[in-house]
């Protein structure tokens, strides 16, 4: 709670690890002796890197808006604008969860180009095509929070996150994007279709937080 200064500990038990006086068979030991590399996919992806210094081709603002929350609630969290966690563990605000709906609450991906959001964007990409794709976390949201950003279909790079480019290139379909970051992926449009961009937690979801693209 960081309007009055209070913390709440939490503690949430994920599992037990046993530790036995008895050698474990078969010993695993000797197999993380040497760091193994998969150079087939390493001299695939090397080409990529030269996006990295490149200027985005596209752009996505991650934000909300919100009106008619509960007086108390709203004015409490423009109050609390201090810091946001850049990936809450927990939820840090139920009562607003319980108090909001989609009708008052509209997650958002803006498209800065066009200035249209969610399923208003759309992007037409040709296949085959690299697209370097600039994910921006507003910090200046009414509540900033921790989205991880879902690609339907497709495949990508994280090129960087807060301009720091990442060396160690793998294919994902789905990146987190902390509070206040900015991540830059390289979109692989090698499958054909209409596909969907959205965030992966739910209530973002439902509450307008996803998009499209199409591979043509």
């Amino acid at each position: 709670d960081h309007l009055y200064g209070r913390f709440f500990p939490e503690v949430d038990t994920l599992g037990a690890v046993a530790v036995s006086a008895q050698p474990v068979s078969p010993d695993l030991g000797t197999t993380f002796g040497r760091i193994h590399s998969d150079t087939a996919t390493m001299r695939q992806l090397e080409p990529l890197r030269r996006y990295i210094a490149r200027p985005p081709d596209q752009a996505l603002i991650l934000t909300l808006a919100a009106h008619d929350l509960p007086f108390v609630t709203q004015r409490l969290m423009m109050l609390d604008s201090i810091y946001f966690a850049p990936v809450e563990w927990s939820g840090t605000m139920p009562m607003m969860n319980w108090a909001s709906t989609a009708k008052q609450v509209r997650w958002i991906l803006r498209d800065p180009a066009t200035g249209r959001e969610n399923t208003a964007v759309d992007w037409r990409f040709k296949r085959g095509s690299f697209v370097k794709i600039r994910l921006v976390n507003e910090r200046r949201a009414f509540h900033g929070m921790q989205h991880p950003i879902h690609l339907h279909g497709q495949r990508f790079l994280v090129l960087a996150v807060n301009g720091v480019p990442k060396h160690n290139l793998v294919w994902k379909d789905t990146v987190l994007v902390p509070a206040g970051s900015v991540v830059d992926i390289l979109l692989d449009a090698s499958n054909p279709g209409r596909w969907m961009l959205h965030c992966h937690i739910a209530e973002h979801l439902s509450a307008g937080m996803m998009t499209h693209f199409t591979v043509e």
